[in-house]
């Protein structure tokens, strides 16, 4: 016998089916209590049609009523017994001007039409088929007939006979003829919903009035089945599709006077949606209060699945190392073995902690040697290549006043080659004092022996000159901008020229002949912000972050075209901080510029002294 084996499942799992199996008979009452409620919900929508469908009968037979007694008064009127038709049809005119969609008619009961108010007294009238009008008269009861075309007014209409008992032994016949469109009335001021389809048919199941499409449908049969419908009971609820192809409920009802029947056809949709709006709500009620239900279940099953997994965690945690959790689990065994692994880890971690304590010693004994290493290599790394660059910055301008002395040298020299090279040895001579002037700037600077001092002087005007000597120097090469406002603060003016100058060298020196130098200067709060902005040939990425450190000069070889040690922006960062300032490097990229933008805090009363 084949055997099948289940393996084991969660407390959880257990907990989760027990509320299941019990909510599935929940579940199965209330699906059907909710199909009953759809049910309901579509009758009472339906019942509201046929009270209005009932509503709109009355309405057709009171109309019908008005009509009949109306034309008992003509019938008992004095003009009549005396046959004076001219008096009748005065008469009948002026009762008629109340409802202007309808005319009184007077018939022989052979008929020959004796007046119609629709024209005036004495104007030509065509006789009538003498068969109706002598039914009519036959059976002396009062007629209500269906859809036809008036033989006078060529319009679709409906007429109420009244027979008129023998007056000298003449039999007469009066009908009040109603335009067919007259009861259209019957739609209007009643709850008549804008998609709904209206109709009152007669007898035979000709249309006699229509809410919607009437020019097309008016006089034409109504559905088959809703004629069908409508002669084996006079009320009742029919779904089908209207002649416009609208699926429909019809809630048919027919008027007990006239014979005829007003068909009020509810979309499909309308109805169905609010039986299914209001069995959704239900629906959703239940859904929440099982939802609740089976959340309770289900915290109460991970309530305690948490437990069980914490003494799992706590074991798994014992096994490796780690201290199990402290906090309760509100489950009392649990909560008893929790205490039991909690101290068995306790005793475990001591003395692990001694033995990590002797590796963490070793390990820190060995980083330390290693770092201390790296810092070897790196001093000496950076120490040959500020040799190497010194070295290549040295011996250019030494070269340059070696050649510059050899020209003097020459027996016969021209006064111009002359004055040509102890220009060029002034100039080299000049190079090579800054070079050692920032040697040992940066040297004093580092080891804290520089002191400022400082006057309040006007940052904007200083920047300004300094602007002014480095434009006559650049002597065209490049398209200058300045805007510097009076900035007071305090300061050391030779240092702050030091910052100034160095920036501006900077810019000179990394801007293309053609490119465009920018300098402004403005307020900020309690800050002067002062900008020196090119069109050079930029900082990459790599760079800019350590671009205020010394010797550094970017990516440039040791037979770079540009010169230098990388020690003027370092002045600059350190001369800045000096003055409680800061400065800081943007750009966008190798070859699209760079800004420098210099913070200093202002003088206390940064107005000009008088």
């Amino acid at each position: 016998m084949l055997q099948v084996e289940y393996g084991p499942m969660k407390a959880r799992t257990y907990l989760i089916l027990m509320a299941t199996a019990i909510l599935l008979p929940v579940t199965l009452v209330a699906s059907v209590g909710l199909s009953r409620l759809l049910h309901s919900e579509r009758e009472s929508r339906i019942r509201g049609v046929q009270e209005t469908g009932r509503v709109g009968a009355l309405a057709i037979d009171r109309e019908i009523a008005v009509a009949e007694a109306s034309l008992r008064g003509i019938v008992s009127a004095e003009a009549l017994r005396r046959h004076d038709f001219a008096q009748l049809h005065r008469e009948a005119s002026a009762m008629n001007r109340a409802t202007p969609w309808s005319w009184t008619l007077l018939m022989h009961a052979s008929g020959t039409p004796m007046l119609n108010t629709l024209v005036p007294w004495g104007a030509p009238l065509p006789e009538y088929s003498a068969k109706w009008v002598g039914d009519v008269y036959a059976a002396q009861k009062t007629r209500v007939s269906g859809y036809f075309i008036g033989t006078l007014a060529h319009r679709p209409a409906i007429s109420v006979d009244v027979p008129v008992p023998g007056v000298h032994g003449e039999p007469y016949v009066v009908s009040q003829v109603f335009d067919a469109s007259y009861f259209g009335r019957v739609f209007k001021d009643k709850a008549i919903g804008s998609g709904w389809v209206v109709t009152i048919f007669d007898a035979n199941g000709i249309s006699i009035a229509r809410n919607r499409n009437a020019e097309q449908l008016v006089g034409k049969p109504v559905r088959p089945e809703l004629y069908q419908a409508s002669r084996r009971e006079p009320n009742g609820v029919l779904r089908h599709a209207t002649h416009d192809g609208i699926d429909v409920y019809s809630v048919y009802t027919r008027a007990p006077l006239s014979g005829w029947t007003l068909a009020i056809g509810v979309p499909a949709p309308e109805i169905e949606a609010k039986a299914r709006t209001a069995t959704l709500y239900a629906a959703l009620a239940l859904l929440g209060v099982m939802g609740l239900a089976i959340a309770i279940a289900v915290f109460l099953a991970k309530r305690l699945s948490v437990s069980l997994d914490q003494a799992r965690v706590a074991a798994q945690a014992l096994a490796g190392g780690a201290e199990p959790p402290t906090a309760s689990t509100m489950v009392a065994e649990v909560d008893m073995l929790l205490d039991g692994l909690r101290h068995t880890s306790r005793e475990l971690t001591c003395e692990r902690a001694a033995r990590q304590r002797l590796q963490d010693e070793r390990e820190a004994l060995l980083c330390s040697e290693q770092a201390a290493r790296r810092q070897a290599e790196a001093q000496s790394i950076a120490k040959d290549a500020f040799l190497a660059m010194l070295s290549h910055e040295l011996r250019n301008p030494l070269a340059a006043i070696a050649g510059a002395v050899q020209v003097l040298d020459l027996p016969g020299v021209k006064p111009a080659l002359a004055a040509h090279a102890r220009e060029i040895g002034r100039r080299q001579v000049r190079h090579l004092t800054r070079i050692v002037d920032d040697l040992l700037d940066v040297r004093r600077i580092l080891s804290g022996k520089v002191k400022l001092r400082r006057d309040r002087i006007d940052a904007g005007a200083l920047l300004r000159q300094c602007c002014e000597t480095r434009r006559l120097a650049d002597a065209g090469a490049h398209a200058w901008q300045v805007d510097a406002g009076s900035l007071w603060i305090l300061a050391d003016p030779t240092r702050l020229e030091q910052i100034f100058d160095n920036l501006l060298h900077n810019a000179i020196k990394y801007t293309p002949a053609g490119g465009a130098i920018a300098v402004r200067a403005r307020e900020s709060g309690a800050e002067a912000v002062i900008e020196v902005a090119d069109t050079g040939v930029g900082i990459d990425a790599d760079t800019l972050p350590m671009i205020f450190d010394a010797l550094v000069q970017g990516p440039t070889g040791i037979d770079r075209a540009q010169g230098g040690l990388g020690l003027g922006l370092a002045l600059v960062k350190e001369l800045t901080a000096l003055h409680g300032g800061s400065v800081e490097a943007r750009s966008e990229g190798a070859g699209r510029g760079c800004v420098f933008t210099l913070r200093l805090p202002l003088a206390l009363d940064a107005v000009a002294p008088v």
